[in-house]
């Protein structure tokens, strides 16, 4: 059973002044949530959305596989 305190939230900064979430340097903060292997499986623009995405990951964790 997945759960999200098994998970790792990072906070990734990337520049791409085209994007609508950009600051005024350019600058896009995302948030990224990484299994045990480090691969990303949920994402936001802010944690909340990122954790929200997590929970969703989880869930389908438990009922899928």
């Amino acid at each position: 059973m997945m759960k999200i305190s098994q998970l790792r939230i990072e906070k990734i900064e990337n520049y791409d002044p085209f994007n609508e979430h950009a600051k005024d340097n350019g600058m896009v903060t995302e948030w990224v949530a990484r299994n045990k292997w480090g691969i990303a499986v949920a994402f936001g623009y802010t944690k909340a959305e990122c954790i929200a995405d997590a929970g969703r990951y989880c869930k389908l964790k438990q009922d899928g596989s």
